[in-house]
């Protein structure tokens, strides 16, 4: 049953049990292999169930004063609460992470690098910590500005060749309950870019990521940001080079149409603000980009 944050406000009793349904069913997709675990799926849904507690939003009534949440879209209240219910989930599996490398005594840095892969696809710091939202964040933090939730939805359109990528992002879209955005999708899709929901997808993971893969670089070519830009021809221009084993380009290459070096070097110093890159004009006019700096680049997105 859908609720709203003024239905947990003055109608918690009835509501509750749609809540809980609801946190109970991300909690599961988040918590990945522990999501069998019952003590850990209520941690989880423990947490946020104290976080709307503790700020009078659940059962507070006319007792409590209203928060920001209350004045939230309903997709976007619902981002809010999936978001709480993945960072809880992700803090409970670095942890038990941690606990099995201690339980075996494992030490070195291809423990530390196999928990980056594990996480580092799922990890959002509430800071931003890491640099390009997936797109269905995107598109539910993004819900209530006509300009760019309509960019967004050029951009999933885009994918209308590829049906199976297609409906794998309007599957993930109904899974985080972005109902006004899957609406407006669905009504200017025509039929036949859909694929048929009724039959199973071979390499359904493989789909999606190459679709978020597209949204990304759709994004930032559409973006009119200069920090996003520069990233973007970052990754477009830089050229790997063997010996060193980095990505090599100048500041030249990236001034480029609408672009002087000024910009680059403004835009350049902005990445490295953000921890994306390590760069210095003083010291070269060629920037030097590692691979995982490159895949941080690949992700960058920043509103205007």
């Amino acid at each position: 049953m859908p609720f709203t944050a003024h239905d947990l406000r003055y109608h918690a009793d009835q509501t509750y049990p749609a809540l809980y349904a609801h946190l109970s069913r991300h909690a599961q997709r988040s918590l990945d292999v522990l999501k069998y675990d019952p003590i850990e799926l209520d941690m989880v849904i423990g947490h946020v169930v104290e976080q709307l507690l503790r700020i009078g939003l659940l059962g507070g009534e006319d007792r409590t004063p209203l928060t920001v949440l209350d004045g939230l879209s309903n997709a976007q209240f619902y981002a809010f609460l999936n978001r709480s219910v993945r960072n809880k989930a992700i803090d409970r599996l670095r942890k038990r992470r941690l606990q099995m490398m201690y339980a075996t005594d494992v030490e070195g840095t291809e423990g530390a690098e196999a928990e980056d892969d594990l996480l580092n696809e799922a990890t959002e710091a509430v800071g931003g910590g890491v640099p390009f939202p997936t797109p269905e964040e995107t598109a539910l933090a993004l819900a209530s500005q006509q300009e760019l939730r309509n960019l967004l939805k050029h951009c999933i359109k885009e994918l209308g060749p590829a049906p199976r990528q297609l409906h794998a992002i309007i599957q993930e879209l109904e899974e985080y309950d972005a109902t006004e955005l899957l609406r407006g999708l669905l009504e200017e899709l025509p039929s036949k870019a859909l694929f048929n929901s009724s039959e199973a997808i071979a390499n359904a993971s493989q789909h999606k990521d190459h679709a978020h893969k597209k949204l990304r670089h759709c994004l930032q070519q559409h973006s009119t940001n200069l920090t996003v830009i520069v990233a973007l021809r970052l990754t477009e221009y830089g050229v790997y080079s063997t010996h060193s084993q980095e990505f090599l380009v100048d500041i030249q290459t990236l001034a480029q149409d609408d672009l002087s070096e000024d910009d680059v070097r403004l835009g350049l110093d902005k990445l490295v603000d953000e921890g994306l890159l390590e760069w210095r004009e003083d010291e070269d006019t060629v920037i030097r980009i590692t691979s995982a700096q490159m895949k941080q680049l690949s992700r960058f997105y920043r509103e205007e």
